[in-house]
């Protein structure tokens, strides 16, 4: 019995994995109905070449040790920062400096594996600090520490994923235990800042009319929105059936395949469809939350939050928007959406996650030395057993 107890907790999170790959799946099945009348099978192909990419990176790090990566960290942080000054170089595309071009058609969003590398990088600072986050100077430093790849982000300019790396910020130093006093004042600041901005201008008028998304013209830029919701509507509660949507395949629904995926599921497979793939997501992010709460360090907590918040942010703001609850932003569905940056990006912070649930113990289980900046019980962050 102990060996077979033994055999399980080596094992990462079956339930995590099998939710991922539904996910996947299912956004296999709506790249290749959103985009076949046009496309072919040549989106749904090349989206299949990234995910075996990103199942292969993430198995990679599952059968890895996490730990090991709060050693480079302090690389990968300035990495990070070079190759979103290059991007800044780049041509725009959609107006916004965010691709780097590898050739044959091949291009990566820099920002988007900014993204893990800043849930690793602040990870490993919030375990080296402990519980001297919830003093001032600390807490400030790690501010610092992230509004600096964010600020490069901003000057893209990418609201969207912005706005998704101060979800992770919140929700990493809120696991970290940061005073709630300090947290509210960095979110009343930001909102300050903003206000100021949009009074001064600094706010371009296209991001001022895509954020007055409640009064934009159907016609005009509320267009997306209102096709999208559209298509939600006309699917009922069955949907109109596999490969059988108006919206998309006609025309009238823009970035099918991308932003507005999942107004094609809805199309297709009714309330039902859209509820099944909450209820995976739900899925996904109540099994990131218990292995968080069992991870055998700090870091790997922060590890788990980070790309809890990463997915949870995604997701709730691709689905707002294609309800018409949040402004279009171009974030993508995660595991859903085409395109391979956000595909790796996800894959690769579930890759860390698994990892960790190799190494979850019930928090009674903990064992480590006495260390004043750890929470009672926990181990120090590179305890290697």
């Amino acid at each position: 019995m102990t060996k077979i107890r033994a055999i399980r907790a080596s094992l990462p999170d079956l339930w995590l994995l099998a939710a991922v790959l539904a996910l996947l799946t299912l956004g296999l099945l709506a790249i290749y109905s959103a985009s076949h009348t046009t496309d072919g099978a040549a989106k749904v192909l090349k989206q299949g070449m990234w995910v075996v990419l990103g199942l292969t990176g993430m198995a990679m790090l599952v059968w890895s040790d996490y730990r090991a990566w709060t050693r480079p960290a302090w690389g990968i942080y300035a990495v990070t920062l070079v190759a979103l000054l290059v991007t800044l170089r780049t041509h725009p595309i959609n107006g916004a400096r965010s691709w780097i071009s590898l050739g044959h058609g091949v291009s990566l969003q820099t920002s988007e594996f900014a993204k893990v590398a800043l849930i690793l990088t602040f990870g490993a600072l919030l375990a080296r600090l402990g519980l001297r986050v919830r003093e001032p100077l600390p807490f400030l430093r790690g501010l610092l520490f992230f509004l600096v790849p964010v600020g490069l982000i901003v000057v893209q300019p990418d609201l969207g994923t912005a706005i998704v790396c101060c979800s992770i910020w919140l929700v990493m130093v809120w696991a970290a235990d940061a005073r709630g006093w300090t947290i509210v004042a960095v979110i009343l600041g930001a909102v300050l800042l903003f206000a100021g901005a949009w009074r001064v201008n600094l706010i371009k008028p296209y991001q001022k009319e895509r954020l007055d998304f409640m009064h934009a013209d159907p016609a005009g830029n509320g267009y997306h929105q209102r096709q999208a919701y559209i298509a939600l509507g006309s699917g009922g509660w069955w949907g109109k059936g596999y490969l059988r949507n108006t919206q998309a395949q006609r025309g009238f629904l823009p970035e099918q395949d991308t932003d507005f995926v999942f107004a094609v599921i809805g199309e297709e497979f009714g309330l039902v469809g859209t509820l099944a793939v909450l209820a995976l997501f739900l899925v996904l992010l109540i099994r990131l939350v218990r292995l968080a709460d069992e991870a055998d360090t700090p870091f790997g907590r922060f590890l788990v939050a980070g790309v809890a918040a990463l997915i949870a942010a995604h997701a709730i703001i691709n689905i707002g928007m294609c309800l018409t609850l949040l402004p279009v932003t171009g974030v993508p569905l995660p595991f859903v959406s085409y395109g391979g940056s956000n595909l790796l990006t996800c894959l690769l912070g579930l890759g860390f996650a698994l990892n960790v649930s190799r190494y979850r113990q019930s928090r009674r289980a903990w064992a480590g030395p006495e260390n004043p900046l750890l929470r009672p019980g926990e181990v120090s962050v590179g305890t290697v057993p």
